[in-house]
């Protein structure tokens, strides 16, 4: 017998929220392993790793915060590099930690690793905005 089913087989699970979540989880270009979601689903959906979701760590966030806070809030202007460089009201402005979101320099898709090396945090308006650039 497969090993799924042998690790999985004695819990009850709603075929409808397995096949919904299975469907979702594929959807998402976050998930680097989409071979794994199966298992992700019936084990609870607890071990993001089986996914290698492509979503930079807590405490690497927090060091590309730090990093690229610092030589701007000397400088007065902001610690978003987008809105920096603009001619607008953010020109200034330094965000807090939960007012940006982690950004690859080079984009995920085209080969850029989710490293320390490759993030950065943008201001959510420019982060999402960007896309796939």
């Amino acid at each position: 017998m497969g090993r799924l089913y042998e690790t999985y087989h004695k819990t009850p699970y709603s075929i409808d929220h397995v096949t919904e979540r299975v469907l979702a989880l594929q959807a998402d270009e976050s998930i680097k392993c989409p071979r794994n979601i199966y298992e992700y689903v019936l084990d609870g959906e607890q071990n993001k790793s089986l996914l290698q979701i492509r979503l930079f760590e807590e405490p690497t966030k927090r060091a590309a915060y730090a990093r690229q806070t610092e030589v701007p809030k000397a400088k007065g202007i902001s610690n978003c590099p987008l809105c920096a460089i603009g001619d607008n009201a953010n020109k200034t402005r330094i965000y807090k930690f939960n007012e940006m979101d982690a950004d690859h320099v080079t984009a995920w898709s085209k080969g850029g690793a989710t490293s320390t090396q490759n993030c950065e945090m943008l201001c959510k308006t420019h982060n999402r905005s960007k896309g796939n650039k």
